[in-house]
């Protein structure tokens, strides 16, 4: 069973646990992006359709395509955090991070049926990004406590009745080898033991990267001009990396012999996917639209692959020491089940100006499902799996996401904006998270060129280790689309 300290700094709330209860958000908690048109109109086409983006949220808007089309969205992600250790002393600190990457790919075709009342019936493919974890976090001040202490709990418990052999690789035997947990006068200890609450200066670096992106094999059809009926097939693929190094100093030596340690992590997570997504738009008049979709849970097959490393200096005796300890390459493969996802939406297209739309989605963060014994059907992994399970349904509840957005149209020009509303999936916290979104685009009869904004806030908290001080984050992400199509 795998054991590292994963601190989770997206645009919400999260505790660090040595199992990966808060991790699910990673893959459940999204923010999609897809095309720019999508993006700057707030996302809130699942009643509207033509737009590629929709074979993610609403398949349904695949039918109302009436050509075939090619599109590709290159994109550059600016995040920027602001981290701040609690104390009267410390200084919030900013992080800033950019990234390039392509947030969709697609293309359809189109078919229209003779002497028949189905008026369209569609093929898209291509892919949509679901989740991008681009960002960084750089916080240092001065607080009470240490790492050690832990890691010296843990190992006294260990070696009460075993020997070092059967210490955490990952945690206290790094602190064994380097001699910071030892052996004097035959009894256990470290140099902390007079003074476990000492204040210290620590920092601490972390960088996350990659995305979840979903593969999407479509299909809808236009009965009569009147009701849109879609289906995907998608197959999602997860990358997640992040290394952190976190460190702690005593440059006003209020720990006999103790100078400095540093802690390194790493983290590379790798995976697909399989979900299915129903959905159906029903034209109520030539200006008014509704739509309702359905998506299964998500079964994700993901293997982790990650490691560890500490340094210790200490000065003893007039002689200044330091030594550094790496843990083995750990791997673990387990499944994880997303909850199921249902929206509404509706839409009123305004003659040839434009259109405005909404989108409200419910999902139930809480139905969240690990199974760690797919592979290995051990006692152990069984008793974790029960275990972060029901730390899954503690920690989260059912929640809300509302998309708004709007389209101006002059004549081959348009303007976009839209807000979204993304509810705060802890059940310790109500509200939600905000995103601002705005674009602009020129349409032609063959080529269209988009271009999207997205401002994004929220806020966070990071917990190094169990026990540790809360470091809150302000967090702002910028997502800037250019969609470039043709239509043939």
């Amino acid at each position: 069973m795998k054991r590292y300290l994963l601190p989770l700094f997206l645009l919400f709330s999260a505790v660090a646990y040595t199992q990966t209860a808060a991790d699910v958000l990673k893959f459940s908690y999204l923010t999609p992006g897809g095309t720019a048109r999508y993006l700057g109109a707030g996302g809130a086409f699942g009643a509207l359709g033509a737009e590629f983006a929709t074979l993610s949220q609403n398949p349904a808007g695949l039918a109302v395509y009436r050509t075939d089309e090619l599109m590709l969205t290159p994109a550059i992600r600016f995040s920027n955090t602001e981290s701040m250790l609690p104390g009267g002393n410390n200084l919030a600190i900013d992080e800033s991070k950019s990234h390039f990457h392509f947030d969709n790919i697609g293309i359809v075709f189109n078919t229209t049926p003779r002497n028949s009342k189905w008026k369209t019936f569609n093929v898209g493919l291509g892919y949509n990004q679901l989740a991008n974890y681009n960002q960084g976090i750089y916080y240092i001040g001065n607080a009470e406590g240490t790492i050690m202490n832990n890691w010296f709990a843990e190992a006294q418990q260990v070696l009460t009745s075993g020997t070092e052999d059967d210490l955490d690789p990952f945690t206290s035997r790094l602190a064994y080898d380097v001699n910071a947990i030892y052996y004097q006068d035959n009894n256990l200890t470290y140099d902390f033991a007079g003074n476990p609450n000492a204040t210290l200066e620590r920092s601490q670096t972390l960088t996350q990267s990659g995305a979840m992106n979903e593969m999407v094999l479509s299909f809808a059809g236009n009965y009569d001009e009147k009701l849109m009926i879609g289906a995907t097939v998608g197959v999602p693929f997860v990358r997640y990396r992040l290394t952190g190094e976190y460190q702690e100093t005593d440059p006003g030596s209020a720990v006999d012999y103790f100078d400095d340690l540093t802690y390194t992590e790493e983290l590379n997570t790798d995976g697909i996917g399989v979900n299915f997504k129903l959905g159906v738009i029903y034209r109520v008049s030539q200006a008014v639209r509704i739509g309702a979709a359905v998506h299964s849970p998500t079964w994700l097959s993901l293997t982790d692959e990650y490691s560890n490393g500490f340094a210790y200096s200490y000065t003893d005796g007039g002689g200044v020491y330091s030594d550094q300890a790496f843990s083995p390459t750990g791997n673990f493969d387990y499944k994880l089940a997303t909850p199921w996802r249902a929206s509404l939406s509706g839409g009123f297209i305004i003659r040839k100006a434009g259109f405005v739309s909404a989108e409200l989605e419910w999902v139930d963060y809480s139905a969240n499902k690990y199974n760690f014994t797919a592979d290995i059907a051990n006692t152990a992994n069984q008793l974790a799996e029960r275990e972060v399970n029901t730390e899954v349904q503690r920690l989260f509840e059912p929640k809300m996401n509302l998309k708004l957005g709007g389209e101006l149209a002059l004549d081959n020009f348009r303007l976009r904006a839209g807000v979204n509303l993304l509810g705060k999936p802890y059940a310790t916290e109500s509200g939600f998270n905000t995103a601002y979104t705005f674009g602009a685009g020129v349409r032609g009869q063959s080529f269209y060129l988009d271009l999207g904004c997205r401002y994004r806030l929220g806020d966070g908290s990071v917990v190094p280790y169990a026990g540790a001080p809360v470091v809150t984050t302000d967090n702002r992400v910028v997502d800037v689309l250019m969609t470039i199509g043709f239509k043939f």
